[in-house]
């Protein structure tokens, strides 16, 4: 019981240090990406404190699953390192897989925290982040519809000139439109016009009263179109653009109900996190092992590798779901199943096997029997 506590406590010390350390550097970089945004004018600079939440809440899943690996695993490098292992192993009984329990007593809470992050308020996050931009595109798009000057929007596909504004903003006069896609141009020009917005949502600006020249860019031969009314599409209710957005950030019964391959590979993406976080703390348990001589850079080594091995296979499965060369669940059970695997062979050695290899296959067992 007194070593279980103690255990408990120093594992929360040692993951809330580390995870202090390693969210630190993120939100900073973090930081910097999203003030250079906001100073590129691709978001609201009154949104930057907001986007920053939602940027740490994207990343923080995988950050808690390292943080508690590297916890687990300095935690159980300091009493090999200090001889405690030894002491316990000794005079009370504790075998290495006694360290399961406590381990996993700590660690649960936080796994399930992880596959809540991972599974429902990462992706929710990500979404309002591109939310965010949507709002701000849209906003931008009309409010630059200042008189005097030709303005894009629509990045750069529709081009206006308008010579007044009313004080409300809903109306203009002297219109002037060009619109190129292709070798396609058309220009139309109106004596005046009303912004509109239709029952979905969606902000049109009705022009009245104009005509429209359309034609092939570099030839002399275009169409001409007197009209009375005339609608060009400003921009897209944000629901309605949330709708088209990216497979990551869709909940998910949607990733369900629709469940082809990029989903597929997303729903495996946000079910390996939590594993991976079980995994890696079952491997640091017997990775912990530390001969006093050598210190503790060595298994920090060999840890950094695993986590960077993990995670790129994580990676690589979900691109190759997305590509239909695998399934999913396979996919799931074979990269999380060599960690598992991994993390079984690492404890028979540290508890049952003396070596890695049978006596016999070593060389100086034949030189023993030469001589």
């Amino acid at each position: 019981m007194i070593f279980r506590r103690s255990l408990v406590s120093e594992l929360a010390n040692s993951a809330g240090a580390v995870f202090t350390v390693i969210f630190s550097i993120v939100i900073t970089i973090g930081l910097v990406r999203i003030l250079g945004m906001a100073a590129g004018g691709r978001i609201d600079t009154g949104t930057v404190i907001e986007m920053v939440v939602y940027e740490s809440l994207v990343n923080m899943a995988p950050l808690l699953a390292v943080s508690l690996f590297i916890a687990v695993l300095m935690t159980m490098t300091r009493c090999w390192l200090d001889s405690e292992m030894v002491v316990w192993f000794s005079s009370g009984g504790i075998s290495l897989t006694a360290w399961i329990r406590p381990v996993l007593r700590f660690a649960i809470p936080i796994i399930l925290l992880i596959a809540t992050l991972s599974l429902v308020i990462s992706p929710w996050a990500k979404g309002q982040s591109e939310l965010n931009r949507e709002l701000y595109t849209q906003r931008d798009d009309v409010t630059r519809l200042s008189p005097g000057r030709f303005v894009e929007i629509q990045s750069g596909r529709h081009v206006f000139f308008i010579e007044e504004v009313s004080e409300d903003g809903l109306s203009v006069k002297n219109v002037f439109l060009t619109q190129t896609a292709r070798n396609q141009e058309m220009i139309v020009v109106a004596a005046s016009g009303r912004v509109q917005v239709n029952e979905l949502g969606d902000r049109y600006i009705v022009l009245e009263n104009g005509r429209r020249y359309e034609g092939e860019a570099g030839t002399p031969e275009y169409k001409v179109t007197e009209f009375g009314s005339y609608s060009i599409r400003l921009d897209v209710k944000p629901d309605k653009a949330m709708a088209m957005a990216n497979t990551d950030t869709r909940p998910l019964p949607l990733l369900w109900t629709v469940y082809d391959n990029e989903s597929k590979a997303e729903i495996m993406w946000r079910v390996s996190w939590p594993l991976a976080a079980l995994n890696l703390i079952m491997i640091a348990i017997p990775l912990s092992f530390t001969n006093p001589r050598m210190g503790r850079s060595f298994n920090m080594v060999i840890a950094l590798l695993i986590f960077v091995l993990y995670l790129n296979g994580i990676s690589v499965g979900k691109s190759l779901i997305e590509q239909g060369q695998l399934s999913l669940w396979p996919t799931v059970l074979l990269i999380n199943g060599v960690f598992t695997v991994m993390a079984i062979l690492l404890f028979l050695r540290r508890t049952i096997w003396q070596r890695w290899l049978p006596r016999w296959m070593s060389l100086y067992y034949w030189r023993s029997r030469e001589s």
